[in-house]
């Protein structure tokens, strides 16, 4: 029987990093204002006087930039001195030879002298401390080229990166977070995890990548469990060292949910949020579904101990982001307080305001550009208001027909508020597949009616689909060719008979041992880096009908489902639909998917990609055609199967193998499995 591992705090771990690095190299050196009888101020450095002697650990005066200096000094001579600085904004008067000097010894000389110096630095806020004793100054130390910058989140990463920040032999400021200090995790010292420049995935999700560090994981974490409770499943993609960045694990969490929200309890403004606001929107752009969004500490000093719990970005905060993020409406604006009003209950989907940056948290409407009953597209400009920093314009994430106003002109509106709800078109499912998701036109109404250049009085302008835009994406920016082939079904047909198992769950399967033998049709191209992505699990798409339209509902980890537990999730899924009640976790994606054209009573089709995935089966209607049996000619159960895929992944010998592995399981009846 396996013995529980003990409960370990992060001071702790800390502690024990200290007390193992002091006994592995002689030349490691503590100091800092009360680490060393005291044992610092959060007790740290508790003992490590009384084990290593007042030369290895000890006292200095309260001067932060002398601290600095004689780190400095010490480590030019062959130490490796690791301080403490008390308190975030302690450590400020310290600035001067941080930027000045540490970051830039080995620069200035060309490489010849390194400063292998630890700077530990307290930070954050959450326990109710005085002023100059709950900043988070990550971002001036981020910015200063020549330092490392580390924040743990885990018991097991305090003790490893504060080893790893040790024996490093350039400068690392170690922001460790003092909220968590006496959290206590199950955790066997001494432990190794990975090394810096390695983010870690604390919580796999599809639906949005939340990118947190130090003291905001264990927030993004509890906002991403109560997220899963609305069908929000939230990736939280903890960085662990802010330099070096992971740019790739952070780049690929992104293009794998499309999705990103960044937290992080400093201010919004230039903080590191920023920086990876922009990263993810210059690398991730094609396949991101939102703007990249961020929830931060206000732009302000921080407040005293009574308001921290407005000035923090909690999970109240971060669960609004991720409404808004992916469009689910949650039912309390921020902080977890009820939206402004009552509002009577609207068809469609409600807009509320979205976070406008820099820690501003309300907004005065000045002005609607829309009223009830417009017809409005995706990204139509439908209100202004006015900030205390610019007046801002607000286009809508929804297109449909706006069915309520829930706010005035003049009206000031908190972040998180209700402003306009939209019915969209009934069956607007966003799936770029061939007839799929568009739905019919808007109604005419007299609103459209416009006279302009070319453009007579009595014609009508309706707003393009809500899936417009993917269409021209797929078509612009993917190189799809389609093959296809018919093939008789008789075999299928009669193995649906003796098995039960239905049609779509029939060639479901015939994809998947497709996919299991060509790989390259259940991947992504990522064009930033030139390289096309195998992805490890199949998620299947496939076309239901419903009576709002078809929908294309995702089978999770399709490839791991035997026959029979197939066919039932997809007549589930395919039930939840109809219902109207299909999970997020269902509805998007997919990396693969099953086209079901037949029902529209077609042959067949060339549809468009639904990025970012790279291939699609066409299934067309089944018809009585002749067929060539045995050299004689009888009428025959005959199907049309197409093939679209993007040819950068593969050259049409692959696809014609792929596609040919899919005929022949379908036309010798034999596409069951297990």
């Amino acid at each position: 029987m396996t013995q529980a591992l003990e409960p370990t705090s992060m001071a702790q771990a800390f502690n024990t990093a200290l007390r193992d690095a002091l006994a592995a190299d002689e030349h490691v050196l503590v100091f800092g204002e009360d680490v060393g009888r005291l044992g610092g101020v959060f007790r740290i450095t508790d003992g490590l006087a009384d084990a290593f002697g007042d030369r290895r650990c000890f006292d200095t005066p309260v001067s932060e930039a002398g601290i600095a200096g004689l780190a400095i000094g010490l480590a030019m001579a062959g130490f490796r001195p690791v301080v403490e600085m008390q308190f975030d904004a302690f450590a400020y008067p310290a600035f001067e030879q941080i930027a000045s000097h540490m970051a830039k010894m080995r620069n200035r000389t060309r490489g010849r002298v390194g400063l292998p110096i630890v700077v530990r630095i307290p930070y954050g806020g959450g326990i109710g401390a005085v002023e100059h004793h709950s900043d988070s100054s990550e971002a001036y130390y981020a910015h200063t080229a020549g330092l490392k910058v580390v924040t743990p989140a885990t018991t097991a990463d305090a003790y490893s990166l504060l080893r790893e920040a040790i024996e490093d032999p350039d400068p690392v400021i170690f922001l460790e977070p003092k909220r968590y200090y006496w959290t206590k995790e199950e955790t066997e010292l001494p432990c190794r995890t990975e090394p810096f420049g390695t983010a870690a995935v604390r919580r796999p999700g599809i639906d949005a990548t939340l990118v947190a560090y130090g003291p905001s994981v264990a927030v993004a974490l509890a906002a991403a469990a109560e997220a899963a409770a609305v069908g929000l499943d939230v990736e939280v993609l903890d960085l662990r060292t802010l330099v070096p960045l992971d740019d790739r694990a952070l780049t690929e969490s992104v293009r794998r949910t499309g999705r990103c929200l960044v937290v992080h309890e400093s201010q919004g403004f230039a903080g590191v949020g920023a920086e990876i606001a922009a990263l993810v929107q210059e690398r991730c752009f094609d396949a991101l579904r939102a703007p990249v969004l961020r929830v931060t500490g206000l732009d302000v000093p921080y407040p005293p101990p009574l308001l921290e719990g407005a000035y923090l970005p909690g999970v109240a905060r971060v669960l609004a982001g991720l409404h808004r993020l992916s469009g689910v409406d949650g039912r309390s604006g921020v902080d977890g307080r009820s939206a402004d009003r009552p509002v009577p209950p609207a068809a469609g989907r409600t807009f509320s305001l979205p976070d406008l940056g820099e820690g501003l948290t309300e907004a005065e409407l000045l002005e609607w550009k829309v009223e009830v009953g417009d017809a409005v597209a995706h990204d139509q400009v439908v209100a202004e208001v006015e900030t205390a920093k610019s007046v801002v314009t607000l286009p809508s994430p929804f297109a449909g027909t706006v069915t309520a106003l829930h706010c005035t002109a003049g009206e000031v509106v908190r972040v998180g508020a209700r402003l306009l709800s939209v019915a969209e078109p009934d069956n607007a499912s966003g799936a770029v597949l061939t007839g799929y998701g568009t739905g019919a036109s808007e109604r005419w109404s007299p609103s459209h009616v416009r006279q302009e250049g070319g453009v007579e009085a009595s014609d009508a302008r309706v707003a393009m689909g809500a899936t417009a835009e993917k269409f021209l994406r797929a078509q612009r920016d993917t190189p799809s060719v389609t093959i296809w082939a018919d093939v008789d079904a008789t075999g299928l047909l009669a193995e649906r008979a003796s098995r039960g198992a239905g049609l779509l769950a029939l060639l479901a399967r015939a994809c998947l041992t497709g996919l299991a033998e060509f790989p390259e049709f259940n991947s992504r191209v990522d064009s930033d880096r030139g390289e096309v992505v195998r992805l490890s699990q199949v998620h299947l798409g496939f076309a239901a009908q419903t009576p709002k339209g078809l929908v294309v509902p995702v089978v999770r980890d399709a490839d791991q489902l035997p026959l029979d537990a197939l066919a039932a999730e997809l007549r589930r899924l395919t039930d939840l639909a109809r219902q109207g009640a299909l999970p997020a976790g269902h509805r998007t994606g997919g990396t693969f998917t099953l086209n079901n054209y037949g029902v529209f009573d077609v042959d067949g089709a060339t549809p468009l990609l639904n990025h970012p995935q790279v291939a699609m089966l066409g299934v067309g209607r089944v018809t009585d055609r002749p067929w060539a049996v045995d050299g004689r000619v009888e009428v025959r159960k005959v199907v049309s199967l197409s093939l679209t895929f993007d040819h950068r992944v593969c050259d049409g010998g692959t696809a014609a193998g792929f596609l040919r592995h899919v005929v022949d399981a379908v036309g010798g009846g034999s596409v069951g499995g297990g």
